[in-house]
């Protein structure tokens, strides 16, 4: 494993909640933190967040967004190399795990979702498979760091829909890209990002953006706390339907000085 990166220059303040909906009867989705308290883990690999949405079914959804909760976090910190490096693997491992309890009966074609956020120091590193989101709120513009892994994303990128258009497309829930699906997986990688004091990442399920556009989700992230921004975007969700589950992990970046006290490790689903 590489040198300890230098001290970390910031806090976070880290929040997910995460809710069953209006009408499904179990929370198919899984958030995580994971927060070493050993300095020198926390220097090489840094704080990990993670978002993950199941499908295939009552039993098979939970089990994939679970298990692929599981062996990310586990393998991210586990293996060698740069931290993106380590999130690729922990991808293709929860891939594989995954592939292989869908031969079990009952579990024929489970899959998840599945965005991951590593912050480390002044660097951030996020993993990507499906259509979960991250988004990044700086200087109070609202960006969207992944792409859709979807059959409307693509549609748009050919310019046969608008974004506008895909948002209400009947088809706009159709993934062409999960963990355990197939044999093996390609996850989008990204990093090292620059992260600055102020900045706010929010990592989401589908049951989320859905419902709630990305200037309400910027507007939401401005102000107060992590768990009350993620705490007013499930409930603005839910207020409107809310027919699917519904995970939203927030990452505030303040400077040290401003720290709180450092937060156990937390996971979703919280209600």
């Amino acid at each position: 494993m590489a040198a300890p990166a230098p001290p970390d220059p910031f806090d976070l303040d880290v929040a997910i909640v995460s809710d069953v909906g209006n009408v499904r009867e179990q929370n198919e989705d899984r958030g995580r933190c994971v927060r070493p308290g050993d300095a020198a883990t926390l220097g090489q690999r840094g704080v990990l967040v993670l978002v993950a949405d199941g499908m295939g079914g009552h039993e098979a959804g939970d089990v994939a967004s679970a298990t692929a909760a599981d062996v990310v976090a586990e393998t991210y910190y586990a293996a060698p190399g740069t931290p993106r490096e380590a999130l690729g693997r922990a991808f293709v491992s929860a891939n594989a795990r995954i592939h292989a309890a869908a031969a079990q009966p009952g579990r024929e074609g489970m899959g998840t979702t599945c965005t991951a956020l590593a912050v480390r120091g002044a660097e951030a590193f996020w993993a990507h498979v499906g259509d979960s989101r991250l988004y990044r709120l700086r200087d109070g513009q609202i960006e969207r760091l992944t792409t859709d892994h979807s059959m409307v994303e693509e549609m748009v990128a050919e310019g046969l829909l608008t974004p506008e258009e895909a948002r209400h497309h009947d088809a706009r829930n159709v993934i062409t890209r999960a963990l355990g699906i197939r044999a093996e997986t390609d996850p989008a990688l990204s990093g090292p990002l620059a992260v600055a004091p102020g900045d706010v990442f929010v990592l989401m399920s589908d049951g989320l953006y859905d419902l709630v556009d990305d200037a309400e989700i910027g507007h939401a992230l401005e102000g107060g706390s992590a768990h009350a921004a993620a705490a007013v975007l499930v409930e603005t969700a839910k207020a409107r339907g809310g027919y699917d589950n519904v995970t939203v992990a927030v990452v505030q970046v303040r400077t040290a000085t401003a720290a709180r006290p450092a937060r156990p490790t937390a996971e979703g689903p919280t209600s």
